[in-house]
């Protein structure tokens, strides 16, 4: 039995906008498995869509700013150029979400599934990212400035063409692709497959030289 809510008596705040609120009604009223919610360029302030299972929603262009999905679906979910700032996707599974171009500049994605997520283009500056999987996730040209993402998993990743994060303490880096990829970090980072190999100073600023990531500075 799915863990994830799918009734409207397991909504805890309905968003502020009438148009909002009708699409969430409507797909509510929806009982067949294919249905999806189509948000796409509607305003969900003001909502707390924790715990639903929102697999395949449509929020492209949508102002979710301060909405809360936390420990929600939203696998498959289609988030590009969403306005997120401030959104908490905390313990929520957004595994091969598509959020190329978002705008989620200090938003919680602590302990958030990431797998094979697309955020090319995204706006993450200052994102809280601690103990995120985001395997197999690209953030080409994402803005990575000030995020935050200690104990992270990003195995396979593609990073690079911006500013990287600031804090990668005991993050997972396998296997990552670093082209164009600039910034200071703070380490250590566990970098081989078995996540046993940790480091820091000196040892991690040569390893990036090494990934062709030459323009990470290394300062922690």
């Amino acid at each position: 039995m799915s863990r994830y809510k799918r009734a409207s008596s397991d909504l805890i705040r309905w968003p502020d906008s009438p148009d909002a609120r009708k699409a969430l009604q409507e797909w509510f009223a929806d009982a067949s498995a294919t249905a999806y919610l189509s948000g796409d360029l509607l305003d969900f302030r003001g909502a707390d869509l924790s715990r639903l299972d929102l697999a395949g929603a449509y929020f492209a262009n949508s102002h979710l700013v301060g909405v809360r999905f936390e420990d929600a679906n939203l696998g498959d979910a289609n988030l590009t150029n969403a306005e997120l700032q401030g959104a908490d996707f905390s313990h929520a599974d957004l595994a091969k979400a598509e959020m190329v171009g978002c705008s989620a500049g200090k938003a919680l994605f602590r302990s958030a599934r990431l797998f094979a997520v697309q955020l090319d283009d995204a706006v993450l500056e200052g994102a809280d990212l601690r103990h995120a999987i985001l395997n197999s996730a690209t953030l080409y040209k994402a803005d990575l400035r000030d995020a935050n993402l200690e104990q992270a998993t990003l195995r396979w990743c593609t990073l690079g063409g911006t500013s990287m994060p600031t804090v990668l303490t005991g993050a997972r880096m396998f296997g990552c692709q670093f082209e164009g990829a600039k910034g200071a970090v703070v380490g250590p980072v566990l970098v081989d497959e078995e996540a046993t190999c940790s480091l820091g100073g000196d040892e991690l600023q040569g390893w990036f030289t090494a990934q062709g990531a030459e323009h990470v500075q290394v300062v922690g």
